[in-house]
């Protein structure tokens, strides 16, 4: 009997063992198999390339988006990245033999809902901000989108058939169609320098108050808007050219600056998995160095984002490369490639054991982020709501608040996204200042500036800019303060008010025009309508209001690189498809 047993257990033995070198086996074959075929790819990637590019450029031509030169330029820079991407992360044998059942596991999916459980399991039962009761105040100033065109030419014209205009290469002007001005013009057009220079002298001598704390955000975009013929260098050397006239102005206020995301190049794209990002960040780091200090430097160099501590209050400024959803080098790691998150999370709970304020600020606001890192970066802002005082954001070349609202759907925290000083497209060169409790760090108002270039570019060359306050936030919308939920009141009275609705649409517009907003979408533009609990519900596919200022007839050229991605995509998964029933 003892016998039989040895026997039957020795079977097992086999069996088992000859199961788990099939298995090895197979999973060393589907290695194998996707290494042949990466290699494979790899001898072909000029092919592969070279032909989408040659689709995606007729594609162009044929839907008549842009240029010929507009469409060969945009699309040679972005194929190899988006190309790179999809290949690894979708040709990755780890990723791949799993998916095909031949290997065990390698990835394991991070899952949103455990991550913000974890962080929200110990949120205090109160989360309301102070109220304020001293009546000292500092000022934060916030510039966003600035965007020189050092190519910038008087007597252009400014509605050209390129995405930029006012250049020499703009060509004259046309008949019924805008000139380029001295001073900057409303049109398709970025800003001369000269018009910068004189913000700055305007801003030392009428902004800035001496006697008073001053914090001055800039929140990245510099460059033109000239995507198609761009090279890293060109890219960065505006905001060495604003960074030095910044610095020479002798302001004597706090720099707190941020890339955007026209610093990079292609635009948009910055990889983290790369070893080198061929001096970009160092070269950032040289210039602010003064600013941010050896340590926070050497910091943000290293990781691209950093904290500058004051007296009362922390501003933490990261880097919204790593959240954008058109950089396409996310493809290779979606999740949080710097681990900016872990290290906020960290952050935050040393400011609230010392009762710190925090101020967030970056270029692209967080409900234009990518939805899975977005709710993970909303969960930190719920968990922490009660010092989360502030959130300073620009891209959208617009005025108008995000609130955030919590798991019990009442808004807790917001976040301010300003204008920009440039005029592209069609608006008026526009800056913000904050006034803000000095021991609370609670904002209690803000003042928006704008430029009236019809004015000075009357009077031409010889005039001294001066910006005139637009409104001041509490006269101009009726509210007696800043708070989370008197604004999500502000918000719901939308519905009932729509001089309101048109108000809140000018300004969106920095007093240009009217674009017609509902107030239902007007709603959802102002509502962070990504929750930690709940995913976004979006609206013709997006779940934004502007995308980086472009105007509906202005054609964004992000439809070719979603073309591009389309033809990629399908490429793996019919290859994968193919594999499955072989």
């Amino acid at each position: 009997m003892i016998c039989d047993v040895k026997y039957l257990l020795l079977v097992i033995l086999i069996v088992s063992t000859s199961a788990n070198i099939e298995a090895q086996l197979r999973c060393k074959s589907c290695h194998a198999m996707v290494k042949g075929i990466q290699g494979a790819e790899s001898l072909a990637d000029k092919g592969i390339v070279f032909f989408l590019e040659g689709i995606a450029e007729a594609y162009c031509l044929y839907k008549k988006l842009e240029d010929f030169d507009v469409c060969k330029g945009a699309i040679k820079e972005m194929t190899p990245v988006i190309f790179d991407g999809i290949r690894t992360r979708f040709l990755d044998q780890d990723y791949l033999c799993p998916l095909l059942s031949q290997c065990p596991k390698v990835y394991v999916p991070l899952k949103e809902e455990d991550y913000i459980e974890r962080i929200l399991s110990d949120k205090p039962a109160n989360t309301k901000w102070p109220a304020i009761e001293g009546s000292e105040t500092v000022d934060i100033i916030h510039v966003s989108d600035i965007h020189t065109d050092i190519f910038y030419a008087e007597g252009t014209n400014a509605e050209c058939s390129k995405p930029i205009c006012c250049r020499a290469d703009s060509g004259a002007p046309v008949a019924g169609k805008k000139v380029s001005q001295y001073w900057g013009t409303s049109a398709v057009c970025d800003l001369p320098e000269r018009t910068v220079d004189q913000m700055i002298q305007f801003m030392k001598d009428e902004v800035i108050n001496p006697n008073r704390k001053t914090y001055l955000f800039w929140t990245g975009d510099s460059v033109s808007h000239d995507i198609w013929e761009q090279g890293q260098d060109y890219n960065i050397q505006n905001s060495r050219r604003l960074t030095e006239k910044f610095t020479k102005a002798g302001l004597n206020i706090e720099f707190i600056p941020q890339v955007g995301n026209h610093e990079a190049y292609p635009v948009n794209e910055y990889d983290y998995t790369a070893k080198t990002d061929g001096g970009f960040r160092q070269q950032f780091t040289s210039m602010w160095r003064h600013w941010l200090g050896d340590e926070q430097a050497d910091f943000f160099q290293k990781n691209g984002f950093y904290k500058k501590e004051f007296d009362n209050f922390k501003v933490i400024a990261f880097d919204s490369q790593i959240c954008n959803p058109d950089n396409w080098f996310l493809l290779k790691d979606p999740t949080d490639p710097t681990n900016f998150l872990d290290w906020a999370e960290q952050e935050l709970k040393k400011s609230e054991k010392s009762g710190q304020a925090v101020y967030f600020t970056a270029h692209i606001y967080t409900s234009s982020c990518l939805v899975p890192w977005a709710r993970r970066f909303n969960a930190l802002v719920e968990r922490y709501a009660s010092i989360v005082r502030g959130q300073i954001y620009g891209h959208a070349h617009g005025e108008f608040f995000n609130l955030y609202k919590g798991s019990d759907r009442k808004a807790m925290n917001v976040a301010y996204i300003s204008s920009s000083m440039t005029t592209y497209t069609y608006l008026t060169p526009s800056f913000r200042k904050f006034e803000v409790d000095a021991k609370t760090m609670i904002p209690k108002n803000y003042f928006q500036y704008r430029l009236d270039l019809d004015k000075y570019n009357k009077i031409g060359a010889n005039a001294t800019l001066k910006w005139d306050i637009a409104f001041n936030f509490l006269e101009e919308y009726g509210v007696k303060s800043m708070y989370p939920e008197e604004l999500q009141a502000l918000t719901e009275s939308l519905f009932d008010k729509p001089e309101l609705v048109k108000k809140f649409d000018l300004n969106s517009n920095s007093g240009q025009r009217l674009d017609g907003t509902s107030a239902q979408d007007m709603y959802l533009l102002m509502m962070n309508n990504i929750s930690a609990k709940e995913r976004p519900s979006r609206r013709n596919g997006q779940n934004t209001f502007h995308q980086d200022g472009e105007l509906e007839n202005k054609i964004d050229l992000i439809q070719i690189y979603i073309l591009i991605r389309q033809l990629f995509i399908s490429k793996v998964y019919n290859f994968i498809e193919y594999l499955k029933i072989q």
